[in-house]
């Protein structure tokens, strides 16, 4: 009887174990495997996870595939080949490749989530991603390089970048808050452009040209860009620095540049000299490049300063060689400062002196008075 129940216990383990070998060797015949388990992102970014379904099994596996514990509001999606599975079968001793792509909510708290990829029970990956910021439903408009500098006839150009941290698409009304007299272009791929559309979580670059009126004091100038969406809007401040211009013109008060003077004689003329610029002009003096004998004085010799418009008179004393003769001398005139510098030519008309004319009429006066006498002396014999 003994023999009898061990022959019927025996028979009895070795049927179990016959039905039972398949099952066990296809439950522990998938492994999931991805390099990365965790991973670090942003509010609105997008997570791409390569997964390798491994079948060391000796049979061909199949097996349904899912993600679980999924956090509420987070989008996901497992595809394969570019089209979207949810049941997978390996060859033995081979692997498939399938994608999971996670994309981060815009208005999410900072913290770790958990995701899980289920292989229908027979394997299981846990995946971990962690929100490193607060998220935000917000529009963000940002440039690297706020400050620019320049003269009045520069163009500043400045890039931005117009971010859409909301959920939906937006159009963005673009707007520039900028001093009277100044020009604010957008442009986005090279049309000028005044507003523009942005993808949820989208950026956008856009190029902002400042061009600043001619006639302009140097300073430094805000120019405040808006982008503003249907629900949200963001701003950023721009700044100029406008170094202006330096120009300056030499004349005489009333434009005219001939004057006459007598040979040995001195000639008074009043000069004008104007800041044309938009800079201050400092330390301007006079200098004089004259003829040979010839002298030129200056009243001021120097004009400590001369703001962008104005206009200051310089008495300048010319005298003429004693010696010179009749003609058209040029006199050169020179106004500079260290940052500019202007010319004037005048044209000196020399002209017989009066006294040597008198002194003509006395000579021809004492030949008429001396022939006269002659006649009267020796007409009478």
């Amino acid at each position: 009887m003994k023999r009898t129940w061990a022959f019927v216990t025996a028979l009895l383990c070795l049927l179990i174990g016959l039905t039972a070998a398949p099952t066990a060797s296809a439950a522990g015949g998938l492994s999931l495997y991805t390099p990365y388990v965790s991973m670090s992102v942003q509010p609105g970014e997008t997570i791409n996870y390569g997964i390798d379904v491994i079948n060391d099994s000796d049979a061909i596996q199949t097996a349904d595939l899912s993600v679980q514990s999924a956090p509420d509001g987070w989008e996901y999606e497992l595809t394969a080949g570019g089209r979207k599975i949810q049941r997978l079968s390996v060859k033995s001793k081979e692997s498939q490749k399938v994608d999971l792509r996670i994309v981060v909510p815009l208005k999410v708290e900072k913290g770790a989530y958990s995701f899980r990829v289920d292989a229908a029970g027979a394997a299981s990956l846990p995946l971990v991603v962690n929100v490193t910021e607060q998220g935000t439903y917000r529009t963000e408009l940002e440039t690297k390089q706020p400050n620019m500098e320049g003269n009045t006839d520069s163009t500043f150009t400045y890039s931005t970048t117009l971010k859409n941290r909301t959920a939906s698409k937006q159009l963005y009304a673009l707007k520039a808050e900028a001093p009277e007299g100044w020009n604010v272009q957008f442009t986005v791929d090279s049309k000028n452009v005044t507003s523009v559309n942005v993808e949820p979580n989208a950026q956008q670059d856009i190029s902002v040209t400042v061009r600043p009126p001619t006639q302009i004091k140097a300073d430094t100038y805000k120019i405040a860009v808006t982008a503003s969406g249907s629900e949200t809007s963001a701003k950023t401040e721009l700044e100029a620095v406008v170094k202006g211009t330096f120009d300056m013109e030499l004349s005489t008060s009333d434009g005219n540049l001939q004057a006459d003077v007598t040979a040995g004689g001195s000639r008074n003329v009043t000069l004008k000299v104007t800041n044309k610029g938009s800079s201050a002009l400092n330390d301007v003096t006079l200098s004089a490049s004259a003829p040979v004998n010839w002298k030129v004085d200056f009243n001021p010799p120097k004009i400590p300063v001369l703001e962008p418009g104005q206009s200051a008179d310089v008495q300048a004393t010319i005298k003429a060689d004693k010696k010179a003769i009749a003609g058209d001398y040029v006199v050169r005139l020179t106004s500079s400062s260290p940052s500019k510098s202007a010319d004037a030519q005048l044209r000196m008309t020399v002209e017989t002196s009066v006294l040597w004319g008198w002194i003509g009429v006395l000579i021809i006066a004492a030949v008429v008075a001396g022939v006269y006498s002659l006649f009267r002396r020796y007409g009478r014999r």
